[in-house]
């Protein structure tokens, strides 16, 4: 772990553990004495502590929210499979304690890299995920959890499409530029994919219910980009936040990390990425062309969605932009300029989508 986004990008969490809770825990943990706890990052909801050891390199103590699901455990499990197989750009995991939901890892130093992009990102967020893919059939691989909200065929992605939809719909009665965009532009595109989708499974005989088979499949952070990772002194990227990491639809993964918000990549990169992602899931896989064809329009109009989330009125984005201060109304109206612009990149991708 080491120094983190800025909290705009990273969500909320419960309430947090006091620095010297984390000096409490931390000693435990790490079996020796920790001389101080600092916040990983300024303001309230911190949720990463730089421990300072009495003696030896600093660690980093995470505290996961109490939210019904096992951040910890995936995240720590997940961890430890890349720690085991050597991947050294993430952080090694030292002890856990799931009574106080809080881990210790190693301390990566480093600065927010979405805050200073540089041009060879791209290539370097797809060596990792192709180096990921090498582990597919290694030691512990099979036992690992699916992804958060993964996706294993097309009807998946129709329906969680459909379900974020219909959330936003009921929000929208009271915005109407939002639901001008939603119902004149979002929808009308997203209904042309999906018909797209339909007709090319129809020619070729595939069944869009159908599962992707484990073969198949690939090993994903699922919540991947410059928005969680560190860039060292070198220039060279370090990965953290591996709370969603699990098996997933390849095309998933290259979709999300080529379109996330929060890395926010110029077009040639993404494209860049998505080439090279590409060649690699091909190699094994004849239909992937064909799946991120037909399922790219399909992810994108879900990140349009997840932008949008800050209108839900009982959303985490939504209270983030209210801790941030300032007219909440002024910032919804930026999450809607945003999907706006994400909506336009994703129609551009494909001439058949109607834009608005």
């Amino acid at each position: 772990m080491g120094r983190y986004p800025p909290r705009s990008v990273r969500g909320m969490s419960e309430p947090d553990i006091s620095a010297q809770d984390a000096i409490s825990i931390g000693s435990r943990l790490a079996g020796a004495r920790v001389a101080a706890a600092q916040p990983a990052r300024s303001g309230g909801n911190n949720r990463v502590f730089r421990l300072e050891m009495a003696n030896g390199p600093p660690l980093a103590l995470k505290h996961y929210p109490s939210d019904g699901r096992d951040r910890l455990g995936q995240e720590y499990d997940a961890l430890s499979f890349l720690s085991r197989h050597g991947i050294t750009s993430t952080p090694r995991p030292i002890a856990r304690d799931a009574d106080t939901f809080c881990a210790l890892y190693q301390w990566f130093d480093g600065d927010a890299a979405s805050l200073c992009p540089q041009d060879d990102d791209a290539d370097q967020l797809a060596d990792f995920l192709i180096e990921l893919q090498k582990l597919r059939n290694a030691e512990g691989a099979q036992s690992l959890r699916n992804a958060s909200a993964s996706i294993f065929s097309p009807d998946e992605a129709i329906a969680q499409y459909e379900q974020r939809l219909d959330g936003l719909r009921r929000a929208s009665q009271d915005h109407p530029d939002l639901r001008a965009f939603v119902d004149g532009s979002l929808v009308p595109s997203t209904a042309s994919a999906i018909r797209q989708l339909r007709r090319r499974y129809a020619e070729i005989g595939g069944d869009p219910a159908a599962d992707l088979a484990p073969a198949h499949r690939a090993l994903s952070p699922s919540d991947f980009g410059l928005h969680n990772a560190l860039r060292a002194e070198d220039g060279r990227l370090r990965f953290i936040d591996f709370e969603y990491f699990g098996w997933d639809d390849p095309v998933k993964l290259v979709s999300d990390t080529a379109i996330h918000p929060g890395s926010d990549l110029p077009e040639a990169s993404a494209n860049r990425l998505i080439e090279r992602l590409s060649r690699a899931f091909e190699a094994g896989d004849d239909a992937f062309a064909i799946r991120r064809d037909v399922l790219y329009p399909v992810f994108g109009a879900i990140w349009c969605l997840i932008v949008l989330n800050a209108y839900l009125p009982e959303s985490r984005s939504r209270r983030a932009l209210a801790m941030q201060g300032g007219d909440l109304t002024v910032r919804l109206a930026g999450q809607l300029d945003k999907a706006r612009r994400l909506h336009q990149t994703i129609c551009q991708r494909d001439p058949d989508l109607t834009t608005r």
